[in-house]
């Protein structure tokens, strides 16, 4: 029975280590008195993007990705093109037709009447992937939420990698929103 016990410590020890082993390295950051609960709807900006690999995404598909990955989270997601739909109808401007500048310029300027937020994500291709992800209040631009994930040296930039990492941006924006929900019922 003590053989067993401490094979089943050994083993438990190994399953705990090879997770944080293969963990993505990461770091979430809620900005001084920014209010991340009262963000019920969230716009998906055009990240900023290069692919450097053939096996990559393309911007289209990285934004498709983005959007689609929300489906972990409990907010609603407007897409990149349901906003620029909008924006089309509402002002008869087409932002998907416009230069990256001048895109992002009237996205910000309109976010605000289809979310209470948006994210912008910021994708770094060096030894390893790492995205940055940047939640804005709309209407004001204030930076309310940040968060930074770096892929593992054996993830390659691919659909699944890129899905995976923005399921854990979503999932981060969750539980730092609940931390922030438990601290303020403290404080009362």
């Amino acid at each position: 029975m003590k053989k067993f016990v401490q094979m089943l410590l050994i083993m438990c020890m190994v399953v705990f280590s090879a997770q944080v082993a293969f963990a993505n390295a990461d770091r979430a950051t809620v900005q001084e008195g920014a209010d991340i609960t009262a963000v019920k709807r969230i716009a998906v900006a055009a990240p900023l993007y290069m692919p450097v690999s053939d096996k990559a995404p393309n911007k289209e598909l990285l934004t498709q990705i983005l959007s689609d990955a929300s489906r972990v989270s409990h907010r609603y997601v407007i897409s990149y093109d349901g906003v620029a739909e909008g924006i089309k109808t509402a002002t008869n401007v087409d932002i998907k037709s416009l230069d990256r500048r001048q895109a992002a310029k009237v996205f910000k300027e309109n976010a605000a009447n289809y979310a209470d937020a948006y994210v912008v994500l910021t994708v770094a291709n060096s030894s390893r992937t790492t995205f940055f992800f940047d939640v804005f209040k709309a209407g004001t631009n204030e930076l309310l939420y940040t968060y930074e994930i770096r892929a593992n040296k054996s993830e390659e930039d691919s659909v699944a990698t890129f899905n995976n990492l923005c399921e854990q941006f979503y999932k981060h924006l969750d539980r730092s929103t609940d931390d922030q929900l438990k601290a303020n019922s403290k404080k009362k």
